[in-house]
C-alpha cells in the first residue's frame, strides 16, 4: 500500500495552520496541548476523490500520527450486522457500495481509515448478544489476544470493567474524549475511581438509536386542535403537564363499550421499562451520583424526585383517565401509534424507521420538560453497545489510534447518514421534526442507576408505578439496603484496580 500522496500532506498541513490560526469552540487543546476539532474543508482527510459528508466542515484530528501497521488484520467482535431488527447500528464492514446511504457511508469510513493506516478490518461476529460477555471475559481471562475491540452492551462493560480486564481509554495514548465526536454528557457520567473504562463517541450509533423521544399523530392533534408542539419545545413550553393534558383530549372508547381495551384510543402508548424512567432523567434527575472522590453515591432517595414520581403516577393511574396504553411488546404499541389510536407513542428514536408504513403523517419530540422553570430538555438515554479494549492486547496505541479515527470519521460519515438520511429523509415527514431530531442528539441525558444499576435502582421506582399504588419512599427505603449494597460493591472494586 502506498504512502499518502502529496495533497493529502498539503491538506494536513492546511488543517493544521488553519487550526493553530483560527480558535474553533469544539476545536480546545488536547492535554498534550495539541489542536483538534471542526476543520474547513472540500475534502476529509482521505483519499483524493473521497467526498466529504455534507455541510461545510469536515471533523479532524492533528495529533494523531501518521502510522504504517503493514496490513495488520484489526479485529473487532460485534453481533452480525442485521441479526437484530432493532439493533442495526452495531459496529459492522461492508464489502462494497450499495447506493445504499448509511451502507456507503459504512463503507467509505471503513475503507478511508484502513488506506490511512494500512489496516484491514475483520469482524468476528456472533449470531446472539448473550454471547459476548462470556467471549470477551473468558478471552481476556485466559490471557489471550483474539481480537483488538469487542462491542459490550453498557450494563455488561461497566461490570467487565470492574473486573479488571477492561484497559480504561482514559489511559489510552490517543483518545480525548474532550473533542466533539465524544458524547460529553453522558461520558460525564461513566467514570469511577477518576477513570473512564469506555466512552460513548459518535461511533456509537446504538446510543443514538436508543435515547428517548415522543412521536405524535399529526392528524390526531389538528383534529383535536391542539397547540403547535414544535413551538411549545422552541419556546421552551413542552412539558409534562402538557404531554398529559393533550393526551387526557384524545381518550376515547371507540367500540362503544364502556371500557378501555386495545380496541379503543388512548393518549400515549408505550413499552413500560422505556416509559416511566424518562420522566426522572427527563427531569434533569439522577438516581446514581458521583462524591468528590468520583465513587458512585445513591442520590434517589430526594424529595424532587419523589414529586415528579408522584405527578407521574397520579396523572398515569391516579385519576382513573386510562390515559397511557402499556405493554411490554414494542411492535404491540408502534401498532396503536401506526393505527391512529394513540396522540403520542413514548419510545426510542430507534422506532421511527419501525414506521415507515404509516399512513398518517407523524413528528417527532424531545421528551419534555417537568416544568417551565427547567433549563432544558434531558433525553434519556435508555442504553447503547459500546466498544471495550480487552486489557490483554498487545499494541495500546494503534488501538487508540484506530478507536479514535472511527469516532471521528463516524461523524464526518456514518451518523450524519443515519440521521440526515435514515432518520429523516426516508420516515419523518417535516423539516421541523429534523429540528427536533438534532435537538434530541444535543440534549442526551445518562442515570447510572437506570442503566447500568436496573435492578435494584430503577426498578424500584418501576415496580410502584406498574403496581398502580403510590408509596415511592416506602419502597426505596425498603430496598435502601441491596441498593447500597451493590453500590459499595462497585465502588470497592474500582478502588482495587488502582
Amino acid at each position: 500500500m502506498e504512502k499518502k500522496n502529496i495533497k493529502i500532506l498539503i491538506v494536513l498541513l492546511l488543517i493544521a495552520a488553519i487550526s493553530a490560526i483560527v480558535s474553533l469552540g469544539c476545536g480546545e487543546k488536547t492535554p498534550d496541548g495539541k489542536q483538534a476539532g471542526e476543520t474547513p474543508s472540500e475534502k476529509s482527510q482521505g483519499d483524493e476523490g473521497d467526498e466529504a459528508p455534507s455541510g461545510p466542515l469536515v471533523y479532524a484530528a492533528d495529533y494523531l500520527p501518521d502510522k504504517d501497521y503493514g496490513g495488520y488484520e484489526f479485529r473487532i467482535v460485534s453481533p452480525i450486522a442485521g441479526i437484530f431488527v432493532n439493533y442495526p447500528e452495531f459496529w459492522g464492514d461492508t464489502e462494497e457500495e450499495t447506493g445504499e446511504v448509511q451502507n456507503d457511508a459504512l463503507y467509505k469510513r471503513n475503507r478511508l481509515i484502513e488506506e490511512r493506516y494500512n489496516i484491514l478490518f475483520k469482524q468476528i461476529g456472533v449470531t446472539d448478544w448473550p454471547e459476548l460477555k462470556p467471549l470477551f471475559n473468558k478471552s481476556v481471562k485466559a490471557g489471550s489476544e483474539d481480537f483488538d475491540l469487542c462491542m459490550l452492551i453498557c450494563r455488561e462493560a461497566w461490570s467487565s470493567s470492574l473486573e479488571g480486564i477492561v484497559m480504561p481509554v482514559s489511559s489510552l495514548p490517543y483518545i480525548d474524549i474532550t473533542q466533539p465526536w465524544y458524547a460529553h454528557d453522558v461520558n460525564g457520567q461513566i467514570s469511577i475511581n477518576g477513570k473512564h473504562y469506555f466512552a460513548y463517541s459518535d461511533e456509537c450509533l446504538n446510543m443514538f438509536h436508543q435515547t428517548m423521544s415522543v412521536m405524535f399523530n399529526k392528524k390526531l392533534a389538528a383534529d383535536m386542535e391542539l397547540e403547535n408542539m414544535y413551538n411549545l419545545v422552541k419556546e421552551g413550553k413542552w412539558t409534562v403537564d402538557k404531554l398529559f393534558e393533550f393526551s387526557r383530549m384524545a381518550v376515547r372508547d371507540l367500540d362503544g363499550d364502556g371500557k378501555m381495551t386495545k380496541e379503543d384510543r388512548y393518549g400515549m402508548a408505550g413499552r413500560d421499562d422505556l416509559f416511566y424512567g424518562s420522566f426522572w432523567v427527563g427531569s434533569g434527575i439522577k438516581t446514581v451520583g458521583k462524591d468528590e472522590n468520583d465513587l458512585l453515591v445513591f442520590t434517589g432517595a430526594n424529595e424532587k424526585l419523589y414529586e415528579v414520581l408522584d405527578h407521574a403516577w397520579q396523572n398515569i393511574w391516579g385519576n382513573g383517565d386510562n390515559i397511557y396504553y402499556a405493554s411490554s411488546n414494542d411492535v404491540e404499541t408502534g401498532k396503536m401509534f401506526e393505527n391512529n389510536q394513540s396522540l403520542f407513542h413514548v419510545m426510542h428514536i430507534g422506532a421511527i424507521p419501525a414506521l415507515r408504513a404509516m399512513e398518517t403523517d407523524f413528528g417527532v419530540l424531545p421528551f419534555p420538560k417537568y416544568n417551565e422553570a427547567q433549563d432544558k430538555y434531558y433525553s434519556r438515554v435508555i442504553d447503547g453497545w459500546i466498544l471495550c479494549v480487552p486489557n490483554t492486547a498487545q499494541d495500546f496505541e494503534r488501538t487508540s489510534i484506530i478507536m479514535e479515527e472511527m469516532a471521528i470519521e463516524s461523524k464526518n460519515y456514518t451518523l450524519p447518514a443515519y440521521i440526515d438520511t435514515v432518520l429523516r429523509t426516508k420516515h419523518t415527514r417535516d423539516d421541523e421534526s429534523q429540528e427536533m431530531l438534532d435537538l434530541i442528539h444535543l440534549t442526551r441525558a445518562l442515570d447510572i442507576g437506570d442503566t447500568f444499576y436496573m435492578d435494584p435502582v430503577r426498578n424500584t421506582y418501576h415496580g410502584v408505578i406498574a403496581s398502580k399504588k403510590n408509596g415511592f419512599a416506602a419502597a426505596v427505603e425498603k430496598n435502601m439496603g441491596s441498593i447500597e449494597k451493590v453500590l459499595n460493591k462497585a465502588n470497592d472494586a474500582a478502588l482495587s484496580l488502582n
